[in-house]
């Protein structure tokens, strides 16, 4: 892939994703480097197109700022559309463009991926929700919507309604939703630290409200 182009990608992603928080663009880099750990795996099964897994996973959330203003909106479907508007504005390879964009789209959901970079996509995003990160990423959620640490440990066994964005959150945690078997084992060894942090949060926590 033309370097100049890359560096023109890079520099759209994370205005965007300036645009979200300080969060945001070290989400991305994260994704990125996840992408080209499965891909190494993954293309023995498959011919990945690295072009497109790179771009698609520096575009995929170039959105998400326009759904915390919307919240009924569809980052994955917006940022498609936005991703080909800019990608045709750089004249980035007409073929590609799709693949990139259908990428995009179905990492959140909205439809099965077709595709083994979609797969990759979706899987190297997901990851970024599991784990230490995760745990780190949920509490970041906590914060913005002023949820204690209790509540969250509370959430933690029984997904309490009251906190819809943190339960999703620990919904992905407790059940990841992955497509690739490289995924399914970083999962496995990420969440090992999963159960043990939240048991020994809920053992504190009630130790401290006992201690009142």
């Amino acid at each position: 892939m033309n370097q100049e182009k890359l560096e023109l990608v890079e520099r759209y992603s994370r205005e965007q994703m300036d645009k979200l928080g300080l969060h945001a663009w070290p989400h991305v880099q994260r994704v990125v480097h996840l992408c080209t750990v499965l891909s190494k795996f993954e293309d023995k099964n498959a011919k990945v197109d690295v072009d497109v897994l790179k771009i698609a996973a520096l575009l995929h959330d170039v959105a998400k700022h326009l759904e915390k203003e919307n919240g009924s909106m569809d980052h994955g479907d917006v940022g498609a559309l936005m991703a080909q508007s800019f990608l045709k504005s750089i004249d980035f390879k007409e073929e590609k463009i799709w693949s990139v964009c259908h990428a995009i789209r179905v990492h959140t959901h909205s439809e099965e991926p077709t595709s083994i970079e979609a797969k990759i996509l979706h899987d190297a995003d997901f990851l970024d929700k599991l784990g230490a990160v995760g745990i780190a990423t949920l509490f970041i959620k906590a914060c913005l919507t002023n949820t204690t640490i209790e509540e969250v440990a509370e959430a933690f066994d029984e997904e309490n309604p009251r906190h819809p964005y943190v339960s999703l959150h620990i919904r992905w945690l407790k059940n990841p939703h992955l497509y690739t078997k490289t995924a399914q084992e970083i999962a496995a060894k990420r969440n090992e630290i999963v159960s043990v942090f939240f048991r020994e949060l809920k053992e504190e926590t009630e130790w401290n409200a006992s201690a009142l």
